[in-house]
């Protein structure tokens, strides 16, 4: 997606640019009732005879009715645009119509490129004069896709979109409007409309524009050469050459000459483009706040998480000596244990007490209008290879996409850092996705279940003091390396979530499909009830969650992503591969950086012939680290360790 920094404003309304920047249109109320029909009247009194399907006036010959028509949409129009514009050059108007029947149908396309798009946008103000919405043919729009391609486009030149229109069919968006709204949309959007199945001629008109610094560019293929022709041209260009479309134009100064051949959007490119729209989507999104400082909430809501200090000495050794004392064992066996996975949930109940008493009057210095659902003491035992994939963690509270969020605010009680396995977050990724995130894992597929060591060369990683709390919102991914000392890693978590949010639990449909959940409204005690592990062992068996209410069932859909998509998102969102991170690891794992298992040194030794049984050939691990550790590689040995299957 291009960046805008350099791009010319074109709204002077600031919330406008930013909504146009986005999806590449904005609707706006523009005319009143009697403009309407001032424009109504005077189209239907020159009797136009246009033909069947799909009609521009811009198309007719005859100039004087086509310069009558024009004038008196410019009349009322250029007025309202200089209320809305920053200076402008008008490129013309005329009406639209689409007659009733499958010929006024129109394909999918963008706009002729008629400006430099690397610093402006070309815009079209579209206005029907009637109510219009699928029935009649109104406009259909795919939103953000102004900004997936730099392809120039001609009607000299191949259409960039011809491999994917069954993919794009099916993003398209109705744009409904009601009589004088207009739609104001850049010309590089993917644009379309369906038939008019109605008994009435759907009328609309438009008018065109580009920034007043901008030059009106025309592409044209020379058929002696081949070569593309570049020409500058007078902004009533339009007006005069939709009536001799597939000739050289004869005004405007031809500035260059080139070798050009368009590159035609794949799939692949596509659904890259997809995705980073809707991460800028993502990241427009309001959170509800919690923090008290401005400053916090801003930060947080960037980058996914926070850090304050939140506890002193005496309350870590307080917290510390309170686990100590409990002499709690890793059951499950993976170096990496919480303490509400305890098979004793009423101890589960009293480490939750304890650690809401101590750490949540210091957290009211910070936040507000929040409350707490879960806490636990977070542990990684000494493992030089106990590395804790990058992930998401569960969806806690209902209506993530209205502005509420569940935040785990982890609370070193030792000093972390990168030996002993400091938490470590992908900067910006609590607003890449907006998925449901449900138990149990590793059974319920979630977008990071190929991904969980692709990304984690880019994970920031966070040195912490005790009594410091890392709060990050539980979209964010995050993870952790290997503890390589001879201590643990302790922490205290504590969920939280706004005052007024609503707190569920989706539970993956053991049904074997993988394509349903069941919402249920839950409380904080449930998550002393249901461990990971509890629901993973109710899945393998085919059970569902009984003492809670279903409130939902939905269909589930988990987006796939290919690396490469995920790592444009990351590093759009500033990341940075992680050097001193990955030098570690490969150090650990003996590899080069690069991923690359090394070569064993071998000894030189005097050949000694001995005649023996022949054994085995032992099998040398050549493959990388992140080959080795893939995905699928840990989840099987997860799944094995929680339901022994």
């Amino acid at each position: 997606m291009d960046s805008n920094k350099n791009r010319s404003v074109i709204f002077n309304n600031k919330q406008l640019n930013e909504q146009f920047e986005l999806n590449g249109f904005v609707i706006i109320p523009l005319l009143n009732d009697q403009e309407v029909k001032l424009l109504n009247d005077s189209y239907h009194s020159n009797l136009f005879n246009n033909p069947e399907g799909f009609y521009s006036t811009s198309f007719s010959s005859n100039e004087d009715t086509k310069s009558l028509l024009s004038n008196t949409i410019n009349k009322i129009i250029e007025p309202k645009a200089k209320d809305i514009f920053n200076p402008f050059k008008a490129l013309g108007s005329c009406y639209l119509s689409k007659s009733p029947g499958t010929a006024g149908k129109m394909p999918l396309h963008q706009d002729w490129t008629v400006v430099d798009e690397s610093k402006y946008d070309s815009l079209t103000i579209w206005i029907p004069l009637q109510d219009v919405n699928e029935h009649n043919g109104a406009l259909e729009v795919i939103p953000g896709s102004h900004r997936f391609s730099n392809t120039l486009r001609s009607p000299f030149f191949d259409n960039p979109l011809s491999l994917i229109e069954n993919e794009l069919r099916k993003d398209l968006q109705i744009v409904s409007l009601k009589a004088g709204e207009a739609v104001i949309f850049s010309q590089a959007l993917i644009h379309a409309s369906p038939e008019n199945k109605s008994s009435k001629t759907r009328l609309a008109i438009t008018y065109g524009l580009i920034p007043e610094q901008a030059d009106l560019l025309f592409y044209y293929t020379n058929p002696e050469t081949g070569l593309a022709e570049k020409y500058i041209v007078p902004t009533n260009f339009f007006e005069k050459y939709n009536t001799d479309i597939g000739k050289k134009p004869d005004i405007g100064e031809l500035i260059e000459t080139f070798d050009y051949k368009p590159k035609k959007i794949t799939s692949h490119d596509y659904v890259l483009q997809k995705q980073i729209y809707q991460y800028n989507k993502n990241k427009k999104m309001k959170m509800k706040s919690i923090f008290k400082n401005i400053e916090h909430q801003s930060f947080f809501e960037k980058e996914g998480y926070l850090i304050l200090p939140i506890l002193n000495e005496q309350e870590v050794l307080d917290l510390s000596n309170y686990y100590n004392s409990l002499q709690l064992k890793d059951e499950k066996g993976f170096g990496f244990h919480v303490s509400m996975d305890q098979l004793d949930k009423d101890l589960c109940a009293q480490v939750r007490t304890k650690i809401w008493n101590t750490i949540l009057p210091r957290m009211d210095n910070y936040l507000e209008n929040y409350k707490p659902f879960v806490a636990s003491y977070v542990v990684k035992e000494s493992n030089p290879k106990g590395v804790v994939p990058a992930h998401q963690d569960w969806s806690f509270v209902d209506k993530e996409d209205e502005g509420y969020c569940s935040i785990t605010c982890w609370t070193a009680l030792v000093d972390t850092n990168l030996d002993n396995g400091c938490m470590g977050v992908i900067k910006g990724s609590n607003t890449f996705m907006q998925n449901h995130r449900p138990s149990p894992s590793p059974q319920a597929p979630v977008p990071l279940s190929e991904h969980m060591f692709s990304i984690f060369p880019y994970l920031k990683t966070l040195e912490m003091k005790a009594g410091e709390t890392l709060f990050f919102d539980n979209r964010t991914f995050h993870a952790s390396p290997p503890n390589t000392t001879n201590q643990i890693r302790l922490a205290a978590g504590v969920g939280i979530t706004q005052k007024d949010a609503n707190l569920i639990h989706y539970y993956l449909k053991p049904d074997g499909n993988k394509n349903t959940i069941l919402k249920y409204n839950v409380d904080e005690d449930f998550f002393l009830k249901y461990d990971n592990s509890r629901l993973s062992q109710m899945y393998e068996n085919g059970e569902v969650i009984t003492d809670y209410e279903v409130a939902e069932e939905k269909s589930y859909f988990c987006e796939k992503y290919t690396t490469e998509a995920l790592t444009a998102l990351i590093k759009q969102a500033e990341n940075e591969y992680n050097i001193p991170m990955c030098e570690k690891l490969a150090v650990l794992f003996n590899y080069d950086i690069s991923g690359t298992k090394k070569e064993e040194p071998q000894e030189q030794v005097n050949e000694v012939v001995i005649e023996e049984t022949p054994q085995p050939t032992a099998w040398v691990d050549n493959r990388s680290f992140f080959e080795t550790y893939t995905p699928m590689n840990i989840l099987r040995e997860i799944k094995f360790k929680l339901t022994g299957k």
